[in-house]
């Protein structure tokens, strides 16, 4: 087995710029401004430089990475079409939080020997 993972600070600027509205570019630019340049690199990596641009901007990374939205809340990337509708989205959300199962496209089939259990996808609460 192998088990890797990530700094949990990275993941918590990975919240904030993917939960976040426009106010985020400005955070973007000012840690750009202090020097974040190939943070993907850990050894590039410098939080205090991306918490010092947020505090700069006024934002309260708590807000974007750990609230829970309400599902009427319009998000972000809201006008952009992916094809996928928020019917479907929020459908889906309630469901995991449940741990229901969904199943895929190709299951369950109908035999006559009954229903096939292959294929389906196992959601859990995060």
């Amino acid at each position: 087995m192998k088990i890797s993972w990530q700094d949990t600070r990275v993941s918590l600027l990975e919240a904030v710029i993917s939960r976040g509205d426009r106010k985020i570019g400005r955070v973007i630019h000012r840690a750009w401004q202090m020097g974040a340049v190939f943070d993907g690199w850990s050894e590039c990596f410098n939080f205090e430089s991306w918490q010092k641009a947020m505090q700069d901007e006024g934002i309260d990374p708590e807000f974007y990475a750990r609230r829970e939205r309400p599902l009427d809340e319009p998000l972000p990337w809201a006008h952009i079409d992916t094809g996928v509708s928020d019917e479907f989205l929020k459908r889906e959300y309630r469901a995991a939080v449940a741990a229901e199962l969904t199943p895929t496209a190709a299951s369950p089939v109908a035999t006559p020997a009954g229903w096939r259990d292959w294929g389906w996808v196992l959601r859990v609460t995060p």
